[in-house]
């Protein structure tokens, strides 16, 4: 039997145009929401985003009949979380507490090992459960958290003061990833991590840093009084740091692919993939750029 022909450079270009077609919609969302000087909008799409990547995560368990207790618990926590979350910085206007995170934490590990008493033990697997239900909580809800966080960093008259920041930081790390993927399928021929993504290349990765630091200075040029307290100086290096980790964010969740055997997380965002697909570099970017604003 023949085996499948290649993809051809068609089928990449199609690929591309939705992929940019639905980067274009988000972003079409966001502007339209700065224009109407409205603030809960974005506080709806870190929400619905968030909620969206517990959802995908925690169904990367469903192989495992013993643990839909524990998915089922790992979820609802992530909707308490952004639930607790958003209604605190929309009537507050100020970030989420930490305690929020805390208990929802604390929730999570003893509710996994409370769950983990209505079976035999099974070792490892039992061990792995647990772990699942709190590592979603703090992978998906906790670490994407950040984002409003940053929203709200400073204050404004009409809009968070932070929005800004928070643009700054979705802008950097999305601009990474287009950067890497548009250098990595035009010239990429050196594969970087084989073994847990294919598709990466080290001409890819000089793409992501090279764009970041181009939309971090486009935006300090445009914008330099909207992202205060940031500098010229600070945002020279912030944004190869990002791009960094953006990237590790990225790897991550391909380990995670790669773990659970599946190409993509889900199919809601066409040319995507996942919701899981979209935000997993900022769940390592956002709480970074978060304390790097708080020390510096």
């Amino acid at each position: 039997m023949d085996s499948p022909p290649p993809p051809t450079n068609l089928s990449k270009k199609r690929v591309f145009f939705t992929r940019l077609l639905s980067t274009l919609i988000l972003w079409g969302l966001l502007f339209a929401a700065f224009r109407l000087g409205l603030e809960w909008p974005f506080v709806l799409l870190a929400s619905l985003f968030g909620i969206g990547s517990a959802i995908e995560y925690y169904r990367l368990m469903h192989s495992d009949e013993r643990a839909s207790a524990h998915r089922a618990w790992g979820l609802i926590l992530c909707i308490a979380y952004w639930g607790l979350s958003s209604w605190h910085v929309l009537n507050h206007h100020t970030p989420q507490p930490f305690w929020i995170d805390l208990v929802i934490l604390i929730l999570a590990m003893q509710g996994a090992f409370v769950l983990s008493y209505r079976h035999s033990l099974e070792g490892p697997q039992t061990l792995l459960r647990i772990f699942s239900t709190v590592f979603g909580v703090v992978y998906t809800a906790i670490s994407f958290g950040f984002l409003l966080r940053i929203i709200y960093f400073t204050p404004g008259e009409s809009l968070p003061g932070g929005l800004f920041l928070m643009l700054f930081v979705v802008m950097v790390t999305k601009f990474s990833d287009a950067g890497a993927y548009a250098i990595g399928s035009l010239f990429g021929r050196r594969k970087m991590i084989p073994h847990i993504s294919p598709a990466k290349s080290w001409e890819g990765l000089a793409g992501a840093f090279l764009c970041s630091w181009i939309v971090a200075v486009a935006l300090l040029a445009l914008a330099p009084d909207k992202l205060s307290p940031m500098t010229w100086v600070q945002g020279f290096w912030v944004a190869p740091l990002l791009c960094a980790a953006g990237i590790i964010g990225d790897l991550a969740e391909s380990v995670l692919k790669r773990c659970f055997v599946i190409k993509d997380s889900g199919h809601a965002l066409p040319g995507i993939g996942g919701i899981l697909d979209l935000t997993d570099s900022l769940l390592f970017t956002a709480p970074l750029f978060y304390f790097y604003l708080l020390a510096f």
